[in-house]
């Protein structure tokens, strides 16, 4: 029965795809039934189906659908299938410490896809409505209209966020992205209602990077959903969810009045009702702090009472938090909180609750989530409010992602994470911390040079060529051909960066257990693998905004310079722009003239180390969440800058 469970799974996840007169993994499947026909392996069948698949989605499914079976053949053979693979995979005891992160992300990708189902659907739905369906059908009249819901958004964001931001000093950092955010939802909404959006569905998936960032996010949910035995408790995971805390961080302050002592008799002092309302259920921490010296108990009959009543002292606050074991001493049920004023003035006892999930790790997992939703809403308001931009982003992006360089700079980036990940660098337990440095710092120099060559091939080139001459006859601004030539060599690096950092995530939640076997430490929980995982995402995003500046400083040269003249340009610029702190910070104190070029350089030049956080990932040191706003308001006022520059540049271009 084992033995055709295991011919069964593996024709299922083997036999979907076909080359001429073989299934894809045929050999693996004849080797798994007892064949003898397996001398090349897997190896031999991804080399035989590449002049077959290309770079295509169904290439791509293939190749990680055919990664996915092989851990579902290990977690089968975790859960009661000995006989699928070798006796080994019954020692992998790590497997849930690995696998349960990748869940984590699985569940929220979904969640986002899920929750963009819902809501577009149910603006399908509205787009029957004449005055709604139609609104979008003048293009100045969506526009408005997007902008107005948009500032509507952006409002209730600034107005819920901004107040209650964990860092109050640097809460104007995030006007700018909030305003993003809410902006993207309002033409998300406005165009989503769209009779011509809902026609137009079927299409969506299909094109452009669109299939290769799904098929990113689907591997993701494949392997997550495929491991979910293998999850402690999963479920535990959902009820958690509606103890995050959306707004804030979750602390939360009451002040209590208790009068003072009467009689001389400070022991017959009564025991006075809170009258209170908390919950112990997601309680993390607790400070309590009077300016007079009171008992807490959990009854007003000192002969009902469960435990002794604690001593809160006056001007010596207690702080109790669960991470470290330590118990409140207060009662689970807010009614049985009672406190007994040991002074004759009167007490003001104040308690302040942080509360946080029970899983803490939910709440990155909704964050992504949120996120997966905003890059889904974006590619609709992009391809339905500025249709003829999209259409010139996406020919961008599918010339670029053809050329041989870029199939040959996503070989080299996954096999070089995957060789970071058991490469020894000798550092004493450490090697995580140059993986990390290693890995990102590849993948941001691989879509550097793919963002310079493509700045070059299809904007210089075409320029060069006359090609665009054609282009602009469609009819198309100079200002629509920029943009979508930018927006597409940002979109075909943006799959670049999803596929290599997707594998690099992967790498980085094995990493912590290679190491504790390596050295004989002690097993690893899946938080921690977990933690490592989600402290790379936002550096990712840091080294992609970096790419971005150094592609738009290479647009902008490309309708003025060749190739060639373009890489030298921008490999300066890179390494004057790491440098422009340093410089800034060496010429003060010195004379007038060097702080003078010392600032005109940082002027001229973007400021790189905004987005290079190296320093951080040496000292294991996570990423403020409030530095992400600052790098992206930099970004946003810096393209724009450049925006401007490469309009000067090309606006009195002869083309003819």
């Amino acid at each position: 029965m084992k033995r055709s469970l295991s011919i069964w799974a593996s024709r299922y996840f083997f036999g979907f795809a076909s080359i001429p007169g073989k299934p894809f993994g045929w050999r693996l499947r004849n080797k798994l039934a007892g064949g003898a026909d397996c001398r090349f392996g897997l190896a031999a069948d991804v080399v035989e189906t590449l002049n077959f698949y290309r770079f295509t989605p169904r290439f791509l499914s293939t190749i990680l659908l055919t990664m996915v079976s092989d851990m579902a053949v290990g977690v089968l053979s975790m859960n009661g299938f000995p006989d699928f693979a070798s006796p080994v995979l019954g020692q992998m005891t790590w497997l849930p410490s690995f696998l349960t992160p990748i869940w984590v992300i699985a569940v929220g990708l979904l969640i986002g896809f899920a929750a963009a189902l819902v809501i577009y659907g149910l603006l399908s739905v509205l787009s029957f409505i004449p005055p709604l369906g139609r609104l979008a059908d003048s293009p100045r009249r969506g526009i408005v209209a997007s902008l107005i819901v948009g500032g509507v958004f952006s409002a209730l964001l600034c107005w819920q966020y901004i107040p209650n931001a964990a860092d109050s000093e640097f809460a104007y950092l995030l006007y700018m992205p909030l305003i993003a955010i809410g902006v993207t939802c309002g033409f998300g909404l406005i165009y989503g209602m769209w009779h011509r959006t809902r026609s137009e569905w079927p299409l969506l998936p299909s094109e452009g990077v669109v299939p290769y960032l799904l098929s990113v996010a689907g591997v993701f949910v494949v392997i997550g959903l495929a491991s979910t035995p293998l999850v402690r408790d999963p479920m535990e995971f959902f009820r958690a969810i509606p103890a995050i805390n959306w707004v804030g961080d979750g602390t939360t302050s009451v002040t209590i009045p208790v009068a003072g002592v009467t009689g001389d008799d400070i022991d017959l002092a009564p025991f006075v009702a809170a009258n209170i309302d908390y919950s112990m259920r997601n309680l993390s921490e607790l400070r309590i702090e009077s300016d007079r010296t009171v008992l807490i108990s959990d009854s007003s009959d000192p002969g009902k009472f469960a435990q002794a009543p604690f001593r809160i002292n006056a001007g010596e606050p207690q702080v109790f938090r669960s991470s470290e074991g330590a118990r409140a001493p207060i009662p689970g049920d807010p009614t049985l909180l009672h406190i007994q004023n040991r002074e004759g003035d009167p007490a003001n006892v104040r308690m302040t609750f942080k509360s946080l999930p029970s899983i803490p790790e939910v709440r990155s997992m909704m964050g992504i989530a949120i996120a997966f939703f905003i890059l889904i809403t974006g590619v609709i308001a992009f391809r339905q409010a500025a249709p003829r931009v999209w259409a010139l982003a996406l020919s961008t992006a599918k010339n670029e992602m053809s050329q041989p360089l870029y199939l040959l700079l996503l070989a080299i980036g996954m096999f070089s994470v995957i060789l970071f990940g058991f490469y020894p660098f000798n550092t004493l337990g450490d090697d995580i911390r140059l993986l990390k440095d290693s890995g990102v710092t590849t993948i941001m120099v691989l879509g550097m040079l793919q963002a310079v060559w493509s700045a070059g091939t299809s904007v210089s080139e075409e320029i060069e060529g006359r090609t665009a001459l054609t282009v602009l006859s469609k009819p198309v601004s100079r200002r629509s051909f920029i943009l979508g030539k930018y927006a597409g060599i940002m979109l075909s690096v943006l799959v670049m960066f999803a596929i290599i950092s997707a594998v690099f995530l992967i790498v980085i939640s094995y990493k912590p257990i290679y190491d504790a076997r390596e050295t004989t430490r002690g097993a690893t929980t899946w938080q921690q693998s977990y933690s490592e995982v989600m402290t790379m995402v936002p550096v990712i995003g840091l080294y992609f905004m970096e790419t971005m500046a150094i592609g738009a400083v290479a647009v902008a040269l490309a309708t003025r310079l060749p190739l060639l003249a373009n890489f030298i340009t921008c490999f300066v610029v890179y390494i004057i722009g790491n440098l422009t702190s340093p410089l800034v910070a060496a010429s003060e104190g010195n004379n007038e003239l060097v702080g003078f070029v010392g600032k005109l350089i940082a002027v001229a030049v973007p400021n790189l180390n905004s987005f290079n956080v190296q320093a951080a990932m040496d000292a294991a040191k996570p990423i403020p969440a409030i530095y992400l706003p600052g790098a992206f308001n930099y970004l946003v006022c810096f393209i724009i800058a450049i925006w401007m520059l490469a309009m000067i540049f090309f606006e009195d271009r002869d083309l003819a």
